[in-house]
């Protein structure tokens, strides 16, 4: 009578003992979707492995990658977006900059640096 035997599929492990991974520990690739480690990923410039699908960065990446050994000035890095014109749609302008800097720690949309790239300055 081994039709009323119901068999178990799947992963067998209780919630309680899961083990969490830590964030940031693997990379997912967007395009293929291989997962990759952090370090591995970082160590290719942020370039898939498996796939060769170039990942966006940031600006703090993109100069560690251009300037040697990841040596730079930031120039203007004080600046801050103004509202000469009291810009306001859904939300004053104002609000729009001031979470927009909270969310990315820069206080402008563009960045600057001088540095040498191959030993030119």
């Amino acid at each position: 009578m081994s039709w009323f035997k119901r068999v178990k599929h799947g992963i067998l492990t209780k919630t309680q003992d899961k083990k969490p991974t830590p964030d940031g520990l693997w990379h997912k690739c967007p395009e293929c979707k291989d997962p990759t480690s952090t370090k591995e990923f970082e160590a290719n410039l942020w370039v898939c492995p498996s796939c060769n699908h170039h990942d966006r960065i940031g600006s703090r990446e993109y100069f560690s990658i251009l300037f040697d050994e990841g040596k730079f000035k930031e120039m203007d890095e004080n600046l801050v977006s103004g509202d000469p014109l009291h810009f306001e749609d859904t939300k004053p302008y104002v609000q729009r900059l001031e979470s927009s800097i909270k969310k990315s720690g820069l206080n402008d949309a563009v960045r600057t640096a001088i540095g040498k790239i191959h030993g030119i300055k």
